[in-house]
């Protein structure tokens, strides 16, 4: 089991200085590092070195890193899953290869919050059963500066085990994707989400949002929720929307829409 993170952890390859120059995330399916390595970690949650991490010059730009996460059969998430590629400005590709288990993670806040250089992220390993929180998951937002930041990210593949039933809050979940102009949420149950807030806010590639399978009825929280989507001609949703129980302050501030469309779903 790898380790967890917190948001200000500054240690391994959670430094500043590797936030910023590692471009490429693989996992692998051995705890083996090699002697090239520039420098290598235990990041098991244990200390007993089931996990380990060593990045290596990327053969391009030898002033960058790639990094590598290997553990015998593959590596097992954290419970507590946050963070942990948060600020990884540098990134530009993350390769889970069928080696990153998450059927056991419960929290994935903040997981890849402001990868400003990351162009496209396959989640289709992704076993999300057990999570119950995904706030800023993919947020733009930068807390430090307090600014939204940009974004390359321009599609995130969601498979059939990325499960949210249990998952309670989404707010600011999506907020500053502005380059995704397509987003795949078919498979999300949110009949048990409390918490959209700026949940779509900044998506300004976006031309329709799909959220015919949304159930909202436990929403409490849909404040500026498609706030700043200029391009949205159409927001579909299903007969388990409702905004019964929601605040809906500026809910379509600056949206291409000022409302959602029933019945064509």
């Amino acid at each position: 089991i790898i380790q967890s993170w917190t948001s200000t952890s500054n240690e391994d390859f959670h430094t500043d200085y590797y936030k910023e120059n590692i471009v490429s995330v693989t996992f692998l399916d051995n705890a083996s590092v090699p002697s090239n390595a520039t420098e290598s970690w235990d990041v098991s949650e244990d200390k007993e070195g089931g996990v380990m991490a060593y990045v290596i010059p990327n053969n391009e730009d030898s002033t960058k890193y790639d990094l590598y996460i290997g553990a015998k059969d593959g590596v097992i998430a954290n419970e507590n899953s946050s963070n942990l590629f948060s600020y990884f400005k540098g990134v530009k590709s993350i390769e889970f290869n069928d080696n990153f288990d998450t059927s056991s993670a419960t929290r994935m806040d903040s997981m890849f919050r402001a990868c400003t250089n990351l162009i496209a992220l396959d989640l289709s390993s992704f076993d999300t059963s057990m999570v119950t929180s995904m706030i800023s998951m993919f947020s733009f937002f930068d807390l430090k500066e307090q600014k939204k930041v940009s974004s390359k990210l321009e599609k995130i593949d969601f498979g059939v085990s990325f499960i949210t039933k249990d998952v309670t809050s989404m707010n600011d979940m999506f907020y500053g994707c502005s380059l995704l102009k397509m987003l795949d949420l078919s498979n999300f149950d949110t009949s048990n989400v409390t918490d959209m807030y700026h949940m779509f806010a900044g998506c300004e590639s976006l031309a329709e949002i799909n959220l015919c399978t949304f159930d909202t009825s436990k929403v409490t929280n849909m404040r500026e929720m498609f706030g700043n989507t200029s391009k949205v001609m159409a927001i579909y949703v299903g007969p388990n929307w409702t905004t019964e129980n929601a605040d809906i302050t500026n809910m379509f501030t600056n949206s291409g829409v000022s409302s959602v469309i029933t019945g064509q779903c």
